[in-house]
């Protein structure tokens, strides 16, 4: 049988696509450092461990050779690595010492104690351990065979870290009577002063109240996880801080971690509803590990906790604000939102918090303004998620992977902010993992903002999606509808300056693969196009002229990129730039009449902290200004093919002004 004119065209395409896209916007780090990290190992505890007579890959990993999975302890000295103190392989071996598996009874054996007395640290020798891989994390696993003898968790022993579970020393060291003095307390107001607890303040404040806190360094260790908790309304947490971009460490208001917690402030509703409560067992909204495994992302479930998707009738708080606050050296988080209705967190430090610096999830009308986040080098310095009506206004941002992150949110404005030295400057994203959590990406608007040198290597853990994408890009939307790009200065990003992008193409050949993640849904495969955004009035300088060397994908790069299967209502207008690549072989330019949600709709959102119906509904009607044509459908595999070969044949453009 013969082979006809379609199939050989097919197979044309699909080599394409092998030598392109399989790889196209993957950056993913080594998963394994097994041989320095398992030579320092062995070095630092040959002599006091028979266990080192074994110990090979499977120390810290969960097979040998461990490619992509990792034991607890060997994903615990994983994410300390290269963070302050922790930086090589060897310190990094000894920050974690003092842990504890999750899989081991809480307040036994630490890794140390399991090295001391020759058991293979991380392995618990009942089917109880949890094994991180590239796709998800694995509970209730047998440990791995042959490195007897194990942990047998918790049957006697060393017995942890004074009953705090192994976090660190958190345990012990809370204060056993009030240490604010009646004096300071006045009303509707608390003071708080160098060697005072603020959660006493938070605690003894009823709703409504202004906590002031003088300027000093405060750890509070009553919560193994968590720096501060607040459960209450109308909480108003203000440091007596010079503004950060003036003050020394010795002019702000820092909170510090005791050690292992995770989270710097949390602010949460009280209350975990009924039906999301673990199994046998009730757990306060703040006990966060009640509840998870890890508190970095994907913030996987313990095996006795539902799956439950927050509602919007869920307990909400109002009427929050953080303003003038350091939080400083967390595991995972630095200021943790959710469910928060009406909040400002003005001049907050992020330093060192390694997943995420300021992150409100599940929130709205609320606004973070002049504000400084680094050091996330696991993820995103500032991370708005499933949120609505937020103004992020004023900030800098540098050194973490996403600098800003905007994903399934609706009606968000990225105003006057500059982010440089981060690995991607705005990533705006419809992700299918919380696509159930919030289904749209829409009016996301990026105006006026400096995005500059985002070039740092990717740090984000293996296995996590955002591991697939590669330094050197200034903004980045994808999937998102409706958004408008204007007025942003994006130089020096040695990929893409700015890039629109349907969500299904950059994953092609990876483990988020449309075709392959189970995350994805027929919904989301519906609204996984990127469409009807506008990208006009942008300079764009010296971005994808500095590809590293050997990458097959150069042709990719440039000041300017779209990569969707059709113009999907995209256009583009009145933008400087040099380079660019097209999906399609042209930028579709914008209509004559923007609408009433082109630029003048952006800046309707402007107020979306305060009025936030009137910036939603200018944004509504234009659809940031390119609204135009019906609903893209989603394509077949057929349109596909057909595409990657409009692909093999385009050719990198040099363009000047739109």
């Amino acid at each position: 049988m013969g082979t006809s004119v379609f199939a050989k065209l097919r197979t044309s395409c699909l080599l394409v696509l092998g030598t392109a896209l399989v790889v196209f916007l993957i950056g993913r780090p080594p998963a394994s450092a097994r041989g320095p990290a398992l030579n320092d190992w062995q070095t630092l505890y040959g002599g006091i461990s028979a266990s080192s007579d074994v110990a090979q890959c499977a120390v810290c990993h969960a097979t040998d050779p461990g490619d992509a999975s990792w034991n607890q302890y060997g994903w615990d000295i994983f994410l300390v690595h290269g963070t302050p103190g922790c930086e090589t392989w060897e310190a990094a071996i000894l920050c974690v010492e003092n842990n504890q598996s999750v899989s081991d009874v809480p307040g036994t054996y630490t890794y140390l104690d399991e090295i001391e007395a020759s058991t293979q640290p991380g392995w618990t020798a009942a089917d109880v351990n949890t094994v991180y891989t590239n796709s998800a994390d694995l509970f209730d696993q047998p440990p791995f065979a042959g490195l007897e003898p194990y942990d047998p968790a918790g049957m006697g022993g060393a017995g942890g870290m004074g009953g705090a579970g192994g976090m660190g020393g958190a345990g012990g060291d809370c204060p056993g009577e009030f240490t604010i003095p009646p004096e300071q307390f006045g009303e509707g107001t608390i003071l708080v002063k160098p060697g005072q607890s603020i959660q006493e303040a938070i605690d003894r404040a009823a709703e409504g109240t202004v906590i002031t806190v003088e300027v000093g360094v405060y750890e509070e260790p009553c919560n193994p996880t968590n720096g501060l908790n607040i459960t209450k309304s109308g909480i108003h947490l203000i440091g007596q801080s010079t503004p950060w971009e003036e003050a020394t460490p010795e002019q702000r208001v820092i909170i510090g971690s005791t050690g292992d917690q995770r989270n710097g402030i949390v602010i949460v509703p009280p209350e975990v509803p009924a039906e999301a409560q673990p199994k046998g067992a009730e757990v306060e909204r703040t006990d966060c590990m009640g509840c998870h495994t890890d508190m970095g992302p994907p913030f996987p479930l313990r095996p006795d906790v539902p799956k439950i998707i927050p509602k919007a009738t869920d307990a909400w708080l109002n009427d929050i604000v953080v303003q003038g606050i350091t939080v400083q050296g967390f595991m995972n988080n630095g200021l943790f939102a959710e469910h928060v209705d009406g909040f400002v967190f003005s001049d907050v430090e992020s330093i060192d918090n390694l997943n995420y610096g300021i992150f409100p999830v599940l929130s709205a009308n609320g606004v973070i303004r002049d504000s400084y986040s680094t050091g996330s080098t696991l993820d995103s310095g500032l991370w708005v998620e499933t949120s609505e009506n937020v103004d992020v206004i004023n900030n800098l941002i540098e050194n973490s992977v996403n600098g800003i992150e905007v994903s399934n949110s609706d009606d968000i404005l990225v105003m006057d902010n500059e982010v440089r030295d981060s690995t991607v400057g705005a990533a705006i994203l419809l992700l299918p993992d919380i696509y159930d959590n919030r289904d749209s990406a829409k009016r996301i608007n990026l105006q006026n903002n400096w995005l500059h040198d985002n070039n740092k290597p990717n740090t984000a853990r293996p296995g996590s999606i955002l591991a697939e994408i590669p330094s050197g890009i200034g903004i980045l939307y994808v999937g998102v509808d409706d958004s408008d790009a204007s007025g942003n200065l994006v130089e020096n990003n040695d990929f893409v300056g700015i890039g629109v992008v349907d969500y299904c193409i950059p994953f092609l050949g990876t483990d988020f693969a449309c075709t392959v993640d189970p995350t994805i849904t027929p919904e989301f495969l519906a609204d996984a196009q990127a469409e009807n955004n506008r990208v006009a009035d942008n300079n764009l300088v010296n971005n994808g002229t500095n590809i590293e060397p050997g990458n097959p994908f150069a042709s990719f790069a440039g000041d300017l990129v779209l990569l969707t299967v059709d113009d999907h209502g995209n256009c583009f207008e009145n933008n400087e730039f040099t380079t660019s690549f097209s999906f399609i072989g042209s930028f579709p330019p914008c209509p004559d009449d923007p609408g009433t949600g082109g630029a003048g709709g952006a800046g309707g959102m402007g107020g979306a902290g305060g009025d936030s119906g009137t910036g939603g509904t200018d944004g509504s009607n234009g659809g940031g200004g390119c609204a135009v044509g019906g609903d893209a459908p989603f394509r077949p595999s057929t349109a596909w093919l057909a595409l990657c070969c409009a692909l093999a044949l385009s050719r990198r453009r040099r363009l000047r002004r739109r």
